[in-house]
């Protein structure tokens, strides 16, 4: 058995799917989220608790060698509408999570970012609540020598994801509605990533080469909205109608790049072998259809 890891928010979408490989490939894993895992495998230990309370919090990072954190508020929308509690649990839960992780001689802490940190005019509460939290991750490794990296991840979709994952939500509306609604103009380019490459890129971050770095995971496949839809429409093999609307909520999603000219390098990160998006839309609409 290799060393212990705890994964906070691992009971999550790509935390989840972390947890699996670190299992898989030998490590002591421990899970902390707010909820049972409904994922939890052979010897993974579950730690119930909400990320702001400090006790439940050091309880699952004693003894661990490493931290991964997937925790928070994942949605733009959700961040939007209770900016706040979004603001308590994207920046303070780092904060305590690290905090813990430093006094706990943890040898490595790994955020889940967001490629919106790139953004000046997009993401909302929820680019500022991932900006801080590098921002404070950065100040306690120069401070107390923690380790860290930050993993901005690009368009992620597969098996388990939130029902308000693009991808997702595509999928169960042209099986369940025969049309897919989408707010935009289709001409939006994605990088798309399936979370199971995402997951191993991921657990590649306990290496020592990946130290003090910021990580861009993103796939090979670029696809514009257009592009993506009709993909779902032919692999539905029925007459998927597809409409374009516009609306305010759009507005903190980025176009075409999330990049502008701000001063934050980072490597990129592509998986070698990787999960095709048309396999990946058909996979999700083979679970969807035994769900059913």
């Amino acid at each position: 058995m290799r060393d212990s890891v705890t994964v906070i928010g691992g009971a999550g979408f790509i935390g989840s799917h972390v947890s699996d490989q670190l299992t898989k490939i030998g490590y002591k894993v421990k899970i902390f989220d707010i909820k049972e895992s409904p994922y939890l495998q052979k010897g993974q230990k579950m730690y119930t608790g909400d990320i702001l309370d400090h006790d439940a919090l050091h309880e699952s990072i004693a003894g661990s060698k490493y931290v991964y954190n997937f925790a928070g508020v994942a949605e733009i929308k959700e961040a939007g509408s209770s900016p706040l509690s979004s603001l308590e649990q994207n920046i303070l839960g780092t904060a305590r999570s690290i905090d813990i992780s430093v006094k706990e001689g943890v040898e490595k802490y790994i955020f889940a970012s967001s490629m919106y940190v790139y953004s000046d005019d997009e993401g909302g509460f929820y680019r500022t609540s991932k900006l801080s939290a590098e921002s404070i991750i950065e100040t306690y490794n120069r401070q107390y020598g923690i380790n860290y990296v930050l993993l901005r991840y690009g368009t992620l979709y597969g098996p388990r994801a939130q029902s308000w994952n693009s991808l997702n939500k595509y999928v169960y509306q042209a099986l369940n509605d025969g049309k897919i609604e989408y707010i935009g103009t289709g001409e939006e380019i994605r990088e798309y990533i399936h979370v199971k490459d995402a997951a191993r890129l991921s657990v590649d971050m306990i290496n020592e080469k990946y130290q003090n770095k910021s990580i861009n995971i993103t796939g090979t496949q670029v696809y514009t909205s257009l592009e993506m839809l009709n993909m779902i429409r032919e692999i539905a093999n029925n007459q998927v109608e597809i409409q374009f609307k516009s609306s305010k909520e759009s507005s903190d999603h980025y176009k075409t790049t999330p990049y502008r000219y701000i001063p934050k390098k980072a490597m990129k990160l592509v998986p070698e072998e990787f999960v095709d998006l048309g396999s990946g839309i058909l996979d999700l609409m083979e679970k969807s259809d035994t769900e059913d």
